[in-house]
């Protein structure tokens, strides 16, 4: 009787320091603003089942070591039954009707955990020779004592589960094992709220609490006085929540292309940095106080960090929300002082005025949307508007879609949808652009929106439904690979494909561009970091802007692994990809070529058809003298040729 009472009063005790360390940091969490959210339930439950349950996200990003986790993760589920009846053997005594150890469900039971112990030790001795011996960068710079002793815990867990099938119940041996297998508990229940095996508890949480879109930043409700994240006490609930969260992996820090090209900026840091302070008291410390100097300027908002981190925290709603707070005070990065002028003043990031727009409009025969006539409205946005070379790729997709005969036009007025204001924090500005955007796009009725630039796909798909506006937005090569997907042709060049950020990894258009290319005859050579996770340009975030970048640029680190795959081409399909990456090819005096996606689709399209007789005179086929639609139906029927049909 004595070993019981024993018992409950450690038990009481370790509980009550679990509960009390538990009860600081919700009191924390609860004090700060809601911002908790479970719209779109049935997107939140499948990621909940495959990230929480399958553990996909773990596995994906680290093989070898996710799967060593998973069967950690699968092995504790299991062993939560064993558990629970082991402390309750204990508080009631052997012989109360409460201790199940004994029937013959709970022997069938503990047989069945065995296979999962065994992989729970497999597993973390893997995990165990990973932090000690190998040591990747993403953990940190020095071993972490405490995740070694829990990794021990761990392991002597299973030790005596195993153990326990050995020795007989009610002699010495058995209690010994016993006792060391509650202790080892108790202990590892104490041990969890100050160490990053928080996680176990909340991770599932943080899953399910994601915004179901990557990228996702609320508006500022400026009636509410709303103006950004100034100080640690600004942190909204679930940021906060992540902040306790964060497990430390390092993967935001391993795919973040600041980090990558020898910037301060870690993702990791920041999050860790968000705990610290709010653990510490400091809940009046400004932000920009709390995080290394500099860093809220060097992110591109990729969102990479936010994408692979397999407990679901949001990077992204800290770094925005915090520029909020410097621009709020007037405290942006110097660079972006032209930027914000030339969107006051002219509505497009370059200055431009709007007679340079009208004369695109009338040399590429552009007409005016209407609703009764149009069936999609062309969004041109800032560099479809004013820059010279992505015009090019536009006029090379206004030809696909005359050729096809689908009707289309563009609205009188178009600002900048805002997308360089919302991500680098002028809130104010981007809902005065979004107004008066969305007063024309109401105006002009328009149900459908076709467009070539992934950030503008971006805002006006996404951002814009917070004004409530729901019209369908689709991506060029989105719509074009459905458009073309009777035509294939011949291989007969080698090119790579640079995935936008906003496209590949945002709206998870990854295969679309690469099938057009695979149709009209292009064999793709991926780079490192491409698909789902590409390695970005640099220009996201309000960087197009930045001149003096520190470390290394990004956009000739893409640029290097671009040129790595040996293929002569670039295909890009964002025109401030473009701008990046050109820069960077000619600050290497390269020789690669770069084309838009849809200049390729175009030209192949037109090359299709044989241009000389042999007389030196341009054949009847030849695209020169042909329509568009000329070329399309030709190209088509040498598909079909090309298929045997």
């Amino acid at each position: 009787m004595l070993e019981i009472w024993i018992f409950r009063l450690l038990f009481l005790v370790f509980v009550g320091i679990f509960v009390a360390q538990m009860a600081a940091r919700l009191r924390l969490i609860f004090r700060a603003k809601n911002n908790f959210s479970i719209d779109h339930p049935g997107a939140r439950i499948a990621r909940f089942i495959s990230e929480v349950v399958f553990q996909s996200k773990v596995i994906a990003g680290r093989p070898v070591a996710g799967v060593a986790h998973a069967l950690v993760f699968w092995g504790f589920v299991m062993f939560a039954g064993f558990t629970a009846a082991m402390f309750l053997r204990g508080l009631a005594g052997p012989q109360s009707a409460l201790n199940v150890t004994g029937t013959r469900w709970f022997h069938a039971y503990s047989l069945a955990v065995v296979p999962f112990a065994i992989a729970v030790l497999a597993g973390i001795t893997c995990l165990l020779i990973r932090r000690v011996v190998l040591r990747p960068e993403g953990l940190g710079t020095h071993v972490s004592g405490e995740s070694v002793v829990i990794g021990f815990f761990i392991a002597a867990l299973m030790v005596t589960f195993l153990l326990d099938f050995r020795l007989v119940d009610g002699t010495t041996a058995y209690r010994v094992n016993w006792w060391a297998h509650v202790l080892i508990i108790l202990a590892f229940l104490v041990l969890i709220p100050d160490s990053k095996h928080l996680h176990l508890a909340l991770s599932p949480i943080t899953v399910f609490l994601k915004s179901p879109l990557l990228g996702t930043v609320p508006n500022l409700d400026f009636e509410k006085e709303e103006v950004g994240l100034e100080t640690v006490k600004d942190l909204p609930g679930k940021q906060v929540l992540d902040a306790f969260t964060c497990v430390e992996c390092g993967r935001c820090q391993d795919n973040c292309p600041a980090y990558a090209t020898g910037k301060l900026l870690n993702p990791k840091t920041i999050i860790l940095q968000n705990e610290d302070a709010l653990l510490a008291g400091k809940l009046g410390a400004k932000l920009s106080e709390v995080y290394d100097r500099g860093v809220l300027w060097q992110c591109t908002t990729c969102g990479a960090c936010e994408n692979e981190c397999p407990v679901g925290i949001e990077h992204l709603p800290d770094i925005i929300g915090a520029r909020r707070g410097l621009v709020s005070n007037g405290e942006a990065a110097e660079f972006l002082g032209p930027v914000y002028n030339n969107l006051e003043r002219r509505g497009n990031i370059w200055g431009f005025t709007y007679d340079q727009r009208q004369k695109f409009l009338g040399s590429a025969a552009l007409e005016t949307f209407n609703a009764a006539r149009h069936e999609y409205l062309i969004w041109l946005g800032c560099a479809g508007a004013f820059d010279a070379d992505f015009q090019k790729s536009l006029r090379s997709l206004f030809d696909i879609l005359r050729a096809k005969r689908i009707s289309f036009g563009v609205l009188e007025k178009e600002r900048c949808n805002g997308d360089p204001a919302k991500r680098t924090g002028n809130e104010y500005l981007f809902q005065e652009l979004a107004r008066e955007n969305l007063e024309e796009l109401r105006t002009a009725g328009a149900k459908k929106i076709l467009t070539s630039c992934p950030h503008c796909l971006k805002t006006l798909g996404h951002d814009y439904r917070a004004f409530g506006f729901e019209a369908q937005v689709v991506h060029s090569a989105v719509f074009v690979a459905d458009l073309m997907k009777d035509i294939r042709l011949s291989p007969t060049e080698v090119v790579t494909y640079h995935d936008p950020c906003y496209l590949g990894r945002y709206a998870g258009h990854a295969e679309e561009p690469r099938d057009l290319l695979a149709r009209f005859g292009a064999t793709v050579r991926d780079p490192v970091r491409s698909g789902h996770n590409p390695f970005c340009c640099g220009a996201g975030g309000g960087l197009l802007f930045e001149e003096h970048e520190e470390g290394k640029r990004i956009s000739q680190q893409r640029f290097e692994q671009l040129q790595a795959t040996g293929a002569p081409t670039v295909v890009t399909a964002c025109p401030f990809c473009a701008i990046m990456l050109k820069g960077a090819q000619a600050s290497a005096n390269a020789t690669t070529e770069f084309v838009d996606l849809m200049t390729f689709v175009d030209g192949r399209l037109k090359s299709a058809i044989t241009p000389d007789d042999g007389d030196g005179r341009a054949s009847r086929d030849d695209p020169r003298t042909q329509t568009p639609g000329e070329a399309m139906r030709r190209a088509e029927g040498a598909a079909g040729a090309e298929r045997g049909l």
